[in-house]
């Protein structure tokens, strides 16, 4: 086991770079063995920042993390490029350092990047905890950890767990920067941008620390809150109302399409309109509760490098077209009309034969 000179001499070198405005290459480089080993090394036992661990068939399950504070509310900003309707907003650590958060619904964990853990003050568990991503194909795991806290303005989420990927660099394939047909060259700029300045993913299972959590889309904004009821301000614009289901901690809901009922997770980090699995027929005819749409050009799960075990995903295209909040407190998905807004590698790079790093402590 490596000795606590060895650590800090690994951290030193390893976390030159915090939060802040840093930018990483988007793809993740794994670290060495002996690095990966003295990363596990410096981890404690969970229970020592008051944290118990269940297993649920979904994956871990982190009691006394996340902790919201009561009756406060938060509304945010997107900081994505307008030609994005990527939900990335601003957070700050408890070091008072800015980063930028994707809230994905679509993972079911917080991801934090490498190079950002110590502007997060993240501590590693032991044993270690690891698992793979389920809502995208990656080969690197991440290993949970709890951090000091993350603060949305002046709402503050105290012990979050994240999951660290060991590997430099960025979230590759979790933070989906996706290759879409139709693509302008510029938003594929501020794509490649924006996925290089993401240092978290804010995901699904934290997010029910909340009562509700409102994206508003057209307006560029999010809103949460940590007790209150949640009712549309004007009844007049609400398109449906139904309830919220569940599949593997990630928001869900029934629906249709051309006539025939399925599961739909909403993807708030899925840049396409509907992405299904093989085993459901695609149709142009999407039901939502009350909510038609009829124009719907759905893809399969293959053509964005997603897992086909995961159910059929609403992406950014048709969410950005309606305000969708997500209630946690009644159990219900709100989705209402917009309101007005408020005015690969080159031949130059080397391939190296390395060992194969042996991950451990991987949940299947």
């Amino acid at each position: 086991m490596a000795n606590r000179s060895s650590i800090r001499v690994f951290w030193a070198a390893a976390l030159a770079l915090a939060a802040g405005c840093a930018t990483f290459p988007l793809d993740p480089a794994p670290l060495g063995q002996d690095e990966l080993d003295q990363f596990l090394a410096s981890g404690r036992d969970a229970r020592t920042y008051g944290i118990t661990i269940y297993r649920d068939p979904a994956g871990a399950r982190y009691e006394f993390a996340n902790r919201v504070h009561p009756h406060r509310a938060a509304r945010m900003d997107f900081i994505s490029p307008p030609s994005l309707s990527v939900p990335v907003i601003r957070g700050r650590t408890g070091r008072f350092v800015d980063c930028h958060v994707l809230l994905d619904t679509s993972a079911r964990q917080n991801w934090l990047l490498l190079p950002s853990v110590e502007a997060m003050d993240y501590r590693a568990f032991a044993p270690p905890m690891g698992e793979y991503p389920d809502h995208v194909l990656s080969a690197i795991p991440g290993y949970a950890g709890v951090a000091n806290k993350l603060v949305f303005d002046t709402l503050h989420i105290e012990s979050p767990v994240f999951h660290v990927p060991p590997a430099r660099g960025g979230f590759g394939p979790l933070a989906r920067a996706a290759e879409l047909p139709n693509r302008s060259p510029k938003s594929a700029r501020d794509r490649e941008s924006l996925g290089r300045r993401t240092h978290v993913i804010f995901g699904a299972g934290p997010m029910q620390a909340f009562s509700f959590v409102r994206f508003d889309f057209p307006g560029r904004a999010v809103r949460f809150s940590t007790d209150a009821a949640y009712q549309p301000e004007d009844p007049g614009t609400l398109l449906a109302c139904l309830p919220l289901k569940s599949w593997r901690g990630r928001p869900a809901v029934d629906a249709t399409l051309d006539g025939a009922p399925f599961l739909l997770v909403f993807d708030t980090g899925g840049e396409f309109e509907l992405s299904l699995p093989a085993d459901v027929p695609a149709g142009t005819t999407l039901a939502i509760g009350d909510w038609l749409l009829d124009d719907v050009r759905p893809t399969l799960h293959d053509d964005h490098g997603l897992p086909a075990a995961y159910p059929a995903r609403l992406g950014l295209g048709l969410l950005a077209r309606a305000a969708v909040t997500l209630d946690f407190k009644q159990r219900r998905v709100w989705i209402e009309s917009p309101a007005p807004a408020a005015r690969s590698p080159g031949p130059a790079d080397e391939v190296r034969d390395t060992p194969p790093v042996q991950y451990r402590g991987i949940t299947p």
